[in-house]
């Protein structure tokens, strides 16, 4: 049945019942009432009318005060100008009133000229919630009533309309707790494979709640950007490998202008790790970070990335397996340093596509534990959202959203794949959107002669301008790649891939964002004969190349 919304639709002794010796009034779930549809104040408001006309309720005070039923504002426990004491008899009761807000009211002690004398102090009050949009079929809409509450769901499921404790005074009504949290009010629709709404209070215009009607808009869509399913995101690689670190200092690193680092106070780790503290030595080969939480084993023989460090901004090979706390790379730092921003990075990278990364996301804001890799706690029903796609591009934290360890709102994904760097802005800390100058990714196959030890590839620009610098020639320019370093190697498996800047690379006196003839070599002594192919660099995110050699039989 639906919202019982006019008197008609409440009979005393069937969906009704009132005790006039205790001042309580009951809600019954029978006849036209069902507990999820609920009763409009306004409808219960005048039923009581309907009843205080009559000879037989009149000897009581009268229940409750309308002050207008538009904005949803009424009083129980006064008639406007005593108070009496009259209220709903339970939470269940309170539950099943919709479509606007109340306060409750102790009864008055009043002397014989009507002076109040004691109490008619206000015990609770309650804001009428109500959301506005379409919601799926069975949503758990859920609430906060301050910044730091954890998530409290509605009594029932679907479109929120109920009634939300905001004020309590245990001193004039014994069966609640002392609390006041009238200043901020939160909702949220979070469901599996729909788009992600949350509303607060200020959306509304309003600073505050109270006996009134607040309409928050809560309504959610389909997500066709949800790739996989919460058992999968829970037990599979790579959505394992994807975490989330609420940083306590700014996570620099530079994004769209060489040299010009952006901040960033959330990160979001795809078999990364990535931290803030790093400390380096001169001519040591030891960084430490006092954060730790690193798992050592997976970055044996990875990288070690400074991303500040002066001179000592670099790339670094990792020696050996790292222990929570310290990192030892090969070779040695140039500079010493603290508070690094840094990253380390897998032998085998994890592989994750926008869509992935954006789905471990989603789910993580759907749990109601601590979602933080950091020391921090954040709790995932309750954060704010990171990502959000727009076509077929990802936006990072365009929803500016909060960090309460402090580092800022701007949000960094690290480890992405090469093909995916120019489908994805990173807003910063300013808020302002930033990318990637285009990056070119490009992917060598290599057959089975020219993989393992001993081999090597390099890749040479043809023919750039000026003289002495062709493939073949004493000046052959070997291609950087878009960190600027040079396109060379051990062949270590059957695709190795990268990325060019195609925008920013001026090599050889070419101009930048132009397409590039290059020639590609490789050898392995002694299992590969030496082989050279050509190619070209383009504005693609797919340039792909192939190397196969004659197996050699006769080096010896």
């Amino acid at each position: 049945m639906p919202k019982i919304s006019t008197r008609s639709g409440l009979t005393v002794g069937t969906e009704l019942t009132i005790d006039e010796t205790l001042k309580t009034f009951t809600l019954n779930v029978a006849g036209n009432l069902i507990a999820k549809d609920g009763v409009t104040l306004q409808a219960l408001y005048s039923k009581f009318v309907e009843l205080w006309a009559t000879l037989s309720y009149q000897d009581s005070p009268f229940p409750m005060y309308a002050i207008d039923a538009l904005s949803g504002q009424f009083q129980f426990g006064t008639d406007g100008s005593r108070f009496n004491g009259w209220k709903p008899a339970t939470d269940a009761t309170r539950q099943m009133l919709r479509d606007g807000g109340w306060s409750e009211f102790q009864a008055g002690v009043y002397d014989a000229a009507g002076t109040l004398t004691s109490g008619g102090a206000l015990q609770r009050q309650y804001v009428g919630i109500v959301g506005l949009g379409a919601v799926s079929v069975g949503a758990q809409l859920y609430f906060q009533r301050a910044t730091a509450d954890l998530p409290t769901n509605f009594t029932f499921t679907d479109q929120a309309n109920e009634g939300i404790q905001v004020f309590g005074n245990a001193t004039a009504d014994a069966s609640t707790t002392t609390f006041d949290k009238r200043t901020f009010f939160k909702g949220y629709v979070r469901e599996y494979g729909k788009k992600y709404k949350d509303s607060v209070l200020a959306d509304t215009g309003k600073t505050s709640t109270g006996a009134n009607l607040v309409n928050l808009l809560l309504a959610n869509e389909d997500d066709l950007d949800i790739v996989a399913l919460d058992s999968a995101v829970n037990a599979n690689s790579p959505y394992t490998e994807i975490n989330i670190k609420y940083m306590p200092a700014a996570f620099s690193r530079d994004v769209d202008t060489t040299n010009v680092p952006r901040d960033y106070g959330i990160v979001i780790d795809v078999g990364t790790h990535s931290g803030v503290d790093g400390d380096i030595a001169l001519s040591g080969n030891i960084l430490t970070t006092a954060a730790g939480g690193i798992t050592g084993a997976n970055y044996s023989g990875g990288t070690l990335t400074l991303y500040e460090g002066g001179a000592a901004k670099a790339v670094y090979t990792i020696l050996g397996s790292p222990t929570a706390t310290v990192v030892t790379i090969t070779g040695t730092f140039p500079v010493t340093g603290t508070g690094l921003s840094f990253v380390l990075q897998r032998a085998t990278p994890i592989v994750a596509t926008l869509k992935q990364i954006y789905t471990k996301v989603q789910f993580l804001l759907r749990q109601t534990t601590d979602v933080d890799t950091t020391a921090g706690t954040v709790v995932g029903k309750t954060a704010s959202l990171l990502l959000n796609f727009v076509g077929p591009d990802l936006k990072c934290g365009f929803f500016v959203p909060t960090n309460p360890n402090g580092g800022g709102s701007g949000v960094m994904v690290q480890g992405l794949s090469n093909s995916d760097l120019n489908s994805i802005a990173y807003h910063d800390n300013t808020g302002v959107a930033r990318l990637s100058p285009f990056s070119s990714a490009w992917a060598i196959s290599f057959n089975s002669p020219l993989v393992g030890s001993g081999s090597s590839f390099r890749m040479f620009f043809t023919a750039p301008p000026g003289a002495g610098n062709d493939y073949g020639e004493s000046g052959a320019i070997t291609v950087n790649d878009a960190s600027g370093n040079p396109i060379t190697g051990i062949i270590t498996g059957a695709t190795i891939s990268g990325t060019y800047d195609y925008d920013g690379n001026v090599q050889g006196g070419f101009s930048g964002g132009t397409d590039r003839s290059i020639t590609l070599v490789g050898i392995r002594p002694g299992f590969g004969k030496f082989v050279a192919t050509t190619g070209n660099l383009t504005r693609s995110k797919a340039i792909a190349m192939s190397l196969t050699a004659e197996q050699d039989r006769a080096y010896i």
